[in-house]
């Protein structure tokens, strides 16, 4: 069985990496006070939420250039993920995720406008099988000529518990790579 609903939300833009944490942090603060006491009252235990260290960030190059410094166009990382639980229907969880997710600005991509980068989101059963995995596209502007800025991408995921704990669950996110692009990543980490 997989992932009865897997939808996503709308994204919200924020201004600074300070923004995208307290966005993340405040993920039942997104309607009024009366909205998130109640969004928390009826919260219920989440499957952990975690951010693949190997997938957490990438540095993009100018093509064709060597991988220095000064050939930077951008990185890009997920610097936060969170959830909030829900009880759904037929005694499933549905978790609302929120993925921080940054850029910055390299010295080679001083003309860049924006950033697209896709991203994903997996629900696993701990440490046995992965339940479902979906891929998406992040799309970050860098607005009035800015170097970094970021987002908060809002998914929804409905937990199939079949009569399970919903801490017999993970939900792991991070930015999608390439094999070429995680053994770069990985030797540039010194891995």
């Amino acid at each position: 069985m997989g992932i009865v609903s897997q939808v996503r939300a709308a994204r919200r833009p924020a201004v600074t990496a300070a923004v995208l944490a307290l966005g993340a942090i405040g993920l039942a603060a997104c309607g009024s006070s009366s909205e998130s006491a109640s969004a928390a009252a009826d919260a219920v235990p989440c499957p952990a939420m975690s951010v693949l260290a190997d997938a957490a960030s990438l540095t993009r190059f100018a093509p064709g250039a060597a991988r220095t410094p000064d050939n930077v166009l951008y990185e890009i990382e997920v610097i936060d993920a969170k959830a909030l639980c829900q009880p759904a229907a037929g005694g499933q969880v549905t978790a609302d995720v929120g993925l921080s997710i940054y850029v910055r600005r390299g010295p080679a991509g001083r003309d860049l406008k924006g950033v697209s980068e896709p991203f994903f989101l997996t629900l696993t059963e701990t440490n046995t099988r992965v339940i479902s995995r979906a891929s998406y596209q992040t799309v970050i502007p860098f607005d009035n000529g800015k170097n970094s800025g970021g987002v908060v991408e809002h998914l929804s995921v409905t937990v199939p518990l079949e009569g399970k704990s919903p801490y017999a669950f993970e939900m792991i996110g991070g930015i999608q790579l390439s094999a070429d692009e995680l053994a770069d990543e990985r030797k540039r980490r010194g891995k």
